[in-house]
């Protein structure tokens, strides 16, 4: 399992929809009936989603050196 490639996918989702909830938020507008505070969820979600991507590979890499 490559987790590593899928991390950098999701890297992508946090930064862009991050700057559209900050633009969105200065501009006072919706986009697709979104608010700015959906498109800061979302952004967050796919923030969480890294962070346990992470910790499992950290994990992995723990159980293979418990098997060396």
């Amino acid at each position: 399992m490559n987790l590593k490639k899928w991390r950098d996918l999701f890297e992508w989702p946090v930064m862009i929809f991050l700057i559209v909830g900050i633009v969105t938020a200065a501009l006072d507008v919706k986009i697709g009936d979104f608010t700015p505070i959906i498109w800061f969820l979302i952004s967050f979600w796919s923030l969480l989603i890294i962070i346990c991507m992470e910790v499992t590979m950290i994990r992995e890499f723990l159980e293979k050196l418990k098997e060396s």
